[in-house]
């Protein structure tokens, strides 16, 4: 008799004890399995040639945070994880595996002449140890957020610059020679302020993503530029209405590009900011763009997948906080499922993602209320229905210390896993 109720008690508990993902389609499962260590927050995740991921973000240190590089395997076991320090006050926004071993990792750290930030470049060797490391930068604040290498063995960082330019942030594109080396520096922007967050190289240039202040209908729209291989201007675009619009992050699609982004629309309870996604052609045109849910929230990754693209963010729950979010949509921008989830806290969210064969994964973070700080964890799980999804989040240590559980979404549970300073 005990034997036929225990699936009805397991199920029974899980449901009383455990937090839920929620879905449009009304498909999901529960949160199961976490593993939270280590106080700090993810990133940015790429893949290896190994077929393993790189992550970078910041961990809590003596001198405020330093940048931290983890290295996991294909199964998501942590192989070693790296802290690089800077001048203080250090945070790695992007990493990637560069073409003939090892690693590069830009953010910002603190100026060593005041309390300004400057672009922060760690290059390293297979193992994370360092090679080289450098800052760039002018008096005021200068941030790198993302990182491509060159066809050429170099690199192109771009990010957001006060020390120079036209205006009171400018889109910042430096280029660097193999061995760290300035080759040249480029602003784009006009009167007020314009960032650029996501970059990809493309053929004979580059393509950066961000947001803008000085052009568009908006007080803030989604800023759009491309530029020839040495950083000439050769077009640029705004898209947005009336309200504010942001753009985080970019990737190529088989007929132009995607921006994942947050839009100004207004409801029931007016005007919010919500998940957002725009597609431009070739030549920056725009040719749709899709907002998602009916409550606040944000898309601030995406990555191509086989039926058309995946997006993390956040989403608003129960009690105004803000859960992890994940979509997949199709070609045109339709809607195929979405996954809201509920890590027990408040300010969890989804910053970037990769989509590796039928695998996600996503680096983003969780934080309790009235907590400073999150914890790093790594879960794999596989779905039904859905690609099987790889989840990198942030998680408090104050809630979940000292509980492992599993997750089940639709599916069994792989592995859980989590960074922990070593």
């Amino acid at each position: 008799m005990l034997e036929r109720l225990l699936p009805a008690i397991i199920l029974g508990a899980c449901l009383l004890l455990a937090p839920s993902f929620s879905q449009a389609s009304e498909e999901g499962g529960k949160l199961t399995s976490l593993t939270p260590l280590g106080r700090g927050e993810a990133r940015f995740v790429t893949g290896t040639a190994d077929g393993g991921y790189a992550v970078t973000g910041w961990v809590e240190a003596a001198e405020g945070s330093a940048v931290f590089l983890s290295k996991c395997d294909a199964q998501g076991r942590l192989l070693w994880q790296r802290e690089y320090y800077g001048h203080g006050y250090s945070c790695g926004y992007c990493v990637r595996e560069v073409q003939g071993g090892g690693f590069i990792v830009v953010g910002d750290t603190k100026s060593p002449h005041g309390y300004d930030h400057d672009v922060y470049v760690v290059r390293t060797d297979e193992k994370g140890q360092v090679l080289w490391e450098k800052t760039f930068g002018g008096p005021h604040c200068d941030y790198a957020w993302n990182v491509e290498q060159t066809t050429d063995g170099g690199f192109i960082l771009a990010g957001g610059t006060e020390s120079y330019g036209a205006g009171q942030y400018d889109v910042y594109l430096l280029r660097l020679g193999p061995q760290g080396e300035k080759l040249w520096e480029k602003t784009y922007g006009g009167w007020a302020s314009d960032v650029g967050y996501a970059l990809l190289e493309i053929p004979g240039g580059y393509l950066v993503a961000g947001n803008t202040a000085s052009f568009g209908a908006g007080s803030t729209d989604v800023y759009l530029l491309c530029t020839d291989e040495h950083g000439q201007l050769r077009w640029q675009r705004a898209y947005g209405g009336g309200g504010a619009e942001y753009g985080w992050s970019l990737a190529e699609a088989p007929d132009g590009y995607l921006v994942a982004a947050e839009k100004e629309v207004t409801g029931e309870k007016g005007a919010y900011l919500a998940p957002c996604l725009l597609k431009v052609d070739a030549q920056g045109n725009l040719l749709w763009e899709r907002t998602y849910g009916d409550r606040p929230g944000a898309a601030y990754g995406v990555f191509a997948s086989s039926r058309g693209c995946v997006l993390a963010g956040k989403r608003e729950g129960q009690g105004g906080y803000y859960n992890l979010w994940l979509a997949e949509v199709n070609e045109g921008g339709d809607l195929l499922w979405e996954k809201a989830c509920d890590l027990g806290g408040a300010g969890s969210c989804g910053y970037a993602l990769l989509a590796k064969g039928l695998d996600v994964v996503v680096a983003g973070r969780r934080q309790d209320a009235g907590a400073s700080a999150g914890e790093a964890v790594l879960l794999v799980a596989r779905t039904r229905g859905n690609p099987p999804l790889v989840l990198l989040a942030v998680t408090g240590a104050l809630v979940l210390a000292g509980v492992t559980v599993a997750l089940r979404w639709g599916g069994r549970l792989l592995r859980g896993r989590n960074f922990s300073r070593r």
